[in-house]
């Protein structure tokens, strides 16, 4: 019940996560295309964290298709990117793009994937799930990383 419980919390936070990953696209210069990227993500958590059997539930295979469409998107992006160094990877639209989309990935993984038991699920979806939202909030509003945002990222939320 506990496991449960913090699988679905989990799921309603990255919901919420994704969605206002989606709601400041409004602002990037292709909006339509990361949209689509956070917008079904956010769909797949809300139908997991209220449906009892989303296992079974046609958002899985909506959840696999999203997965593989992202993963070759990201491979595509690596292979772009060869040439800019990792230490500056959150200051390029692309480093940035690559790294919702490694979490889109990840979370995907972890709701297409996940066992029906073990104790590691509930803690890995709740760590996955904080470590994304403590972030954004220190990218985003901390006064040292602000003026390193792009215009279009400034004032989004």
């Amino acid at each position: 019940m506990v496991q449960q419980t913090l699988w679905r919390a989990a799921n309603f936070v990255f919901a919420a996560f994704f969605g206002l990953a989606t709601y400041v696209q409004k602002n990037d210069p292709d909006p339509e295309l990361w949209m689509v990227a956070y917008g079904v993500p956010t769909v797949v958590c809300l139908v997991t964290a209220v449906s009892d059997n989303s296992e079974k539930s046609p958002v899985q295979a909506l959840a696999g298709a999203h997965l593989l469409a992202c993963v070759a998107a990201a491979g595509k992006m690596l292979s772009n990117m060869t040439s800019l160094q990792s230490t500056y990877l959150l200051h390029s639209e692309e480093g940035r793009e690559l790294g919702g989309l490694l979490l889109v990935i990840t979370w995907l993984l972890i709701t297409t994937k996940r066992p029906s038991s073990g104790s590691w699920t509930p803690l890995l979806a709740v760590l996955v799930s904080v470590v994304p939202v403590v972030l954004w909030g220190y990218y985003h509003f901390y006064s040292g990383l602000v003026p390193l945002q792009p215009e279009h990222c400034q004032g989004a939320i």
